[in-house]
C-alpha cells in the first residue's frame, strides 16, 4: 500500500468523523423537537483484496444513517390514542348531561316531581279549596317546563355536535393530505439505494399520531416507503391519493316541531358512509347517537308513564263541575319534549278531579226508542232510557245516524250534553229530522259525585309516586315507580361516567408508558450525545494527525531526489 492509499484512508477517517459530528449536532439541536427520533451513524471497515497479504484495509466507510425507533410501539400508541380520543368525547357528553340534569338540586326534575306529588297531597287535605287546585296546576306547569327544558337542552347539545364534526373532519383531510405529500417525498428520496428519509419519516409519524386521535388508523408500508392508511375498513391514504371526508345532513324533527339537520360523514365523490371504529370522530357520533339518545329515551319513558298513570286515575275522579272522565295531561303528548296539560285543566283549575270516582265502564251501543226527539222537545234523557246511564264521563257520548255519519258535540253543532243531568239536547234539525234512528255510545262512572269535600282521588294520584309502572321484568311485571326510575337513571349516569373516566385514565396511563418506552429508545440523551461528540472529535483529530504524518513522509520522499 502506498502513501497515496494511506492519504485516502486518512480522508475517509476525516469524512466519517465529520459525518458523525454532523449527525450528533442534529440530535443535540432536536432534543426537544416533538416526534424527533435520534439518528445513529453506522460505519464499516473498508477493505480490498490483496494478492499477497489477503484483505487489507482502506479505512472506514459510512454505510447508512439509521433512525432509532420502535415501529411496533408506534402502532400500539396509535391504537391507544384512538381509544383515548373516543373516551374523551364520551366523557364530555356525560359531563354535559350532568350539568343539564342538575341532580340533586332544588331546580332539578326530581325536586319538581316531588313538588308535583306533594301538591296532590295538599289537595287531598283541602279538596274544596280552589287555591289548592291552582297549586297543583302551578306545580305541574313547573314540572312540565323542567321536562321540556331538560329535553330541549339535550336535543340542542346533540345538534351542536355538528360544529366539531365539521372541524375535525377538516382536520382529518388536512392531515391525510400532508401525509400523502410526505409519502411522495419519502418515496422520491428512498428510490435511490441506501438513502433514507429519516427526518421526513419522523414528520410523517407525528402526523399519523395526530390522525389517530381523530380516527382509528391501520398502517402498512409499500415497497417505496409510502404509508398506506385505512380507517374503519376504508382507505384514507393510498399510494396515489388521499381520500377526503365531507359532512352531509340527515333531517330530524325536533320536539318543538322544527326540522334540523344532523350531520354525518361520508367520502367526497363516492358518497360512501364513513364510520370510524375509534377516535374523537366516533366519540362524537356515539355520544350523540347512543349516549344522548339513551337518556332522551329514558326521559320519554318517564314522561309517558307519568302522563298515562295520572290520566288513568284522574279520569276516574270528579272535578268541581261534577264531571268525570277529564284528563289531566294531554294524552297525545307522551314525550318529555312535548308533555302538556290537557285543554280542560289549562282552561281552569276547577277541572282538576280531586273527588273519588268509580271504575269507568263503556256501554255498548244502544238505539234510543223513537230516535231523535221532536224539535219542540229536543231533549233525550239518557237516565230515563236506562238508569245505569248516570254519572256520565265527559266527552264520552258519541251519536251516530243510521247512515253511519257521526254527529258533532258542542254549541253551534249537532247536540250538547248536560253531564250532570244526563241529557242530550239536539240542535241541528236542518241536518236531520225528528224520528231519525240514532245509535248512542257512552261511558259512565260506577259511583256518583262525592262532593267538594272528597279528596280521595287526589290522594290516589299522590300515591302514584310509589306505584310500579316502569321497567318490566322478564315476566312483564313492572319493577320501578316513576320516582325510582328517574333516580335509577341519575344513578346510571354517575356509574357510566365513572366507568368511562376510568377507561380514559387507563388509556392515558398506557399512552404515557409507551411514550416513555419509546423515548428511552428514540429520545435524545444529551449526556450520550456529548460523549459521542468527544469521541468523534478525537477521531477527527487522529485522522488529521495521520494525514499530517503521511504528508511529512511524502515530503521526505520528495526531498531524496534533490
Amino acid at each position: 500500500m502506498g502513501l497515496f492509499d494511506a492519504l485516502n484512508i486518512g480522508m475517509r477517517g476525516l469524512n466519517a468523523a465529520q459525518t458523525s459530528i454532523d449527525v450528533t449536532g442534529q440530535n443535540i439541536s432536536n432534543a426537544n423537537t416533538e416526534g424527533y427520533s435520534r439518528k445513529r451513524v453506522n460505519q464499516t471497515a473498508g477493505v480490498v483484496a490483496d494478492s499477497v497479504y489477503g484483505q487489507r484495509g482502506l479505512g472506514v466507510e459510512v454505510t447508512e444513517i439509521d433512525r432509532i425507533r420502535n415501529t411496533f410501539l408506534d402502532r400500539q400508541t396509535w391504537e391507544q390514542t384512538g381509544e383515548k380520543g373516543y373516551t374523551t368525547e364520551i366523557d364530555s357528553a356525560y359531563t354535559r348531561l350532568e350539568n343539564i340534569l342538575r341532580e340533586p338540586t332544588d331546580n332539578g326534575l326530581a325536586a319538581q316531581m316531588n313538588k308535583f306529588w306533594a301538591s296532590w297531597q295538599d289537595l287531598a287535605n283541602n279538596p274544596a279549596d280552589l287555591s289548592a287546585r291552582e297549586s297543583v296546576k302551578a306545580s305541574a306547569t313547573t314540572m312540565i317546563d323542567t321536562f321540556r327544558n331538560v329535553y330541549k337542552q339535550i336535543e340542542d347539545y346533540g345538534l351542536s355536535m355538528n360544529n366539531p364534526l365539521i372541524a375535525k373532519a377538516k382536520t382529518v383531510n388536512d392531515l391525510t393530505g400532508q401525509i400523502y405529500l410526505l409519502n411522495e417525498k419519502i418515496a422520491g428520496v428512498e428510490v435511490r439505494d441506501g438513502e433514507k428519509a429519516n427526518d421526513t419519516r419522523d414528520q410523517r409519524d407525528l402526523l399519523v399520531r395526530k390522525l389517530s386521535d381523530l380516527v382509528d388508523v391501520q398502517t402498512i408500508e409499500d415497497a417505496n416507503g409510502r404509508c398506506i392508511i385505512t380507517s374503519g375498513g376504508n382507505l384514507l391514504v393510498g399510494p396515489s391519493e388521499a381520500l377526503k371526508l365531507e359532512t352531509y345532513g340527515s333531517e330530524k324533527t325536533l320536539s318543538d316541531g322544527t326540522v334540523a339537520s344532523e350531520l354525518r360523514l361520508r367520502f367526497s365523490g363516492s358518497y360512501r358512509k364513513f364510520e370510524p371504529r375509534s377516535g374523537e370522530l366516533k366519540g362524537i357520533m356515539d355520544a350523540r347517537g347512543q349516549v344522548l339518545k339513551e337518556y332522551m329515551e329514558d326521559l320519554n319513558s318517564l314522561a309517558g308513564a307519568l302522563v298515562k298513570q295520572v290520566n288513568d286515575v284522574h279520569a276516574a275522579g270528579y272535578n268541581l263541575n261534577k264531571a268525570s272522565g277529564v284528563l289531566f295531561f294531554d294524552p297525545e303528548k307522551l314525550q318529555a319534549g312535548s308533555i302538556s296539560l290537557s285543554d280542560a285543566v289549562l282552561s281552569g283549575a276547577e277541572n282538576i278531579a280531586a273527588a273519588e270516582g268509580g271504575k269507568i265502564t263503556d256501554v255498548a251501543n244502544f238505539l234510543p226508542a223513537g230516535g231523535i226527539p221532536a224539535a219542540g222537545s229536543p231533549i233525550l234523557d239518557l237516565k230515563a232510557t236506562n238508569t245505569r246511564y248516570r254519572d256520565l264521563v265527559k266527552d264520552s257520548i258519541k251519536v251516530t245516524l243510521a247512515d253511519g255519519s257521526v254527529l258533532e258535540e258542542g254549541a253551534g253543532k249537532d247536540y250538547v250534553v248536560d253531564y250532570e243531568k244526563g241529557t242530550v239536547q239536539f240542535l241541528n234539525y236542518a241536518r236531520y229530522a225528528a224520528g231519525n234512528a240514532i245509535t248512542v255510545k257512552l261511558s259512565y262512572n260506577t259511583t256518583g259525585y262525592s262532593g267538594n269535600g272528597n279528596g280521595q282521588n287526589a290522594l290516589k294520584i299522590a300515591g302514584l309516586r310509589l306505584a310500579k309502572s316502569l321497567s318490566p321484568d322478564s315476566q312483564g311485571v313492572n319493577t320501578q315507580s316513576i320516582n325510582s326510575f328517574y333516580s335509577a337513571t341519575i344513578g346510571k349516569l354517575g356509574i357510566q361516567k365513572n366507568q368511562n373516566e376510568s377507561r380514559m385514565k387507563t388509556k392515558e396511563f398506557l399512552i404515557g408508558q409507551m411514550d416513555s418506552e419509546q423515548n428511552a429508545i428514540s429520545g435524545v440523551s444529551l449526556d450520550e450525545e456529548m460523549t459521542n461528540m468527544i469521541k468523534y472529535e478525537n477521531s477527527y483529530k487522529a485522522s488529521a494527525r495521520f494525514i499530517s504524518t503521511i504528508s511529512s513522509m511524502m515530503d521526505v520522499l520528495m526531498g531524496l531526489g534533490q
